[in-house]
């Protein structure tokens, strides 16, 4: 059993003990049941968040106003949500009114899919009031309850219908797909940070090829950003599995999308870390077939390497990452502070010289060099080199 199941069994326990029921719910009772790995782990239960807070040590608040808190429990985190149903969704996300139950089978009804509607008692004994383990067998997905409804409620769950399709290579059940298509407009009601997490996560499943091609079928991708003003883009698909907007975004600029990197990050709303990895994967993207492989990915860190060859290869590519990362390895230096000659020895080498712009186009010369080994990084051997310039040109 996974341990952070056996621990949230635990914890149900605790609870039973003082007199309260619990359930485990959710995402990872429904992994246990296809044997995916375990991330985060949800319990629901009929106790308050004041009753739990009595109960264990670590309560952090998160959204006690619609009864939930997390806990610490032996150095893992666990989300407990009070026994609830919903009503309104004046904001497309949060209901309007909470009101806390005594079944879990109640609880379940509010949930958004037949798979995720399902919990595990104490002894792990499942609750599946609604079809979910049999929909698992099918690899079908499916809504709990009216599906118009479900996503009337918060249309973000339209993007997550896509999104378990794309990762559990599973189908949309027919009225899913209908109401995709009849609602898809309610997804201009998200914010795009949102969406964006789910749009990520699509293109990271394993079915993303055919995902994507139905978003443009439901006409989904009239609601994304920069897709619903390039409609073709999204016939775009890359060769291998993107993980996430730092791979996605110099993909879809490589292959001819008419907005720049820094128009993606604006209209997905993206953090400044993605943008600066953007532009260099783009960069040596686009420098892959005019520059010898060394000299395209030295400028690039180590830990963005790995992208780097995902979207070579998501472009066609023939190239594997032991590969490029055995070259990057082999590299004489990885950056200009490990060269062994600095602006000052250049100084020397021509004294008469003012300072100026010359000295980076110097420095620029020599390092490239070196990446390609046309001379050791060694101080004097790059001394012996330069003796063979034209000395620097100065106004």
């Amino acid at each position: 059993m996974n341990s952070k199941i056996a621990k949230a069994l635990e914890i149900v326990k605790i609870i039973e003990d003082a007199g309260g029921r619990a359930h485990i719910v959710g995402g990872a009772v429904r992994d246990t049941l296809l044997g995916r790995p375990i991330e985060d782990v949800d319990l629901a239960t009929s106790f308050t968040p004041h009753k739990i807070s009595k109960l264990f040590s670590k309560v952090v608040p998160i959204g006690i106003e619609h009864g939930t808190v997390l806990i610490r429990y032996d150095s893992e985190s666990y989300e407990i949500t009070t026994y609830r149903t919903e009503e309104g969704y004046n904001d497309f996300r949060h209901p309007d009114q909470v009101e806390f139950v005594r079944s879990v089978e109640q609880d379940l009804a509010r949930r958004d899919f037949t798979i995720n509607a399902m919990a595990l008692n104490g002894e792990g004994h499942l609750i599946d009031p609604y079809g979910g383990q049999e929909d698992l067998v099918k690899g079908l997905i499916r809504a709990v309850g009216d599906a118009k409804e479900r996503f009337s409620e918060d249309p973000l769950r339209m993007m997550r219908a896509l999104r378990f399709s794309s990762q559990l290579g599973f189908s949309l059940d027919k009225y899913i797909s209908d109401a995709i298509s009849y609602q898809a407009s309610l997804l201009s009601k998200i914010s795009i940070e949102r969406i964006a997490v789910e749009f990520e996560k699509l293109c990271k499943g394993q079915e993303y090829k055919a995902v994507l091609l139905h978003l443009e079928k439901l006409k989904v991708h009239h609601y994304l950003p920069l897709f619903k003003e390039n409609s073709e883009q999204i016939k775009v698909i890359p060769s291998v599995r993107l993980q996430g907007f730092s791979e996605l975004i110099p993909f879809y600029c490589e292959k001819g999308s008419p907005y720049e990197i820094s128009e993606w990050i604006k209209a997905w709303k993206q953090s400044n870390l993605v943008k600066r990895n953007s532009l260099i994967i783009y960069e040596a993207v686009h420098s892959y077939d005019h520059k010898p492989l060394p000299e395209v990915i030295y400028p690039v860190p180590s830990h963005l390497i790995e992208s780097l060859v995902n979207v070579l290869q998501a472009i066609d590519v023939n190239i594997e990452h032991s590969y490029v990362q055995e070259v990057y390895d082999k590299l004489p230096i990885h950056s200009r502070k490990q060269l062994d000659f600095k602006a000052e020895d250049l100084m020397k080498e021509y004294p008469s010289q003012t300072k100026g712009p010359w000295i980076g186009d110097f420095l620029n010369k020599i390092e490239k060099a070196v990446v390609l080994e046309l001379i050791p990084n060694e101080n004097q051997a790059i001394k012996e080199w330069i003796k063979t310039w034209n000395p620097p040109e100065t106004d």
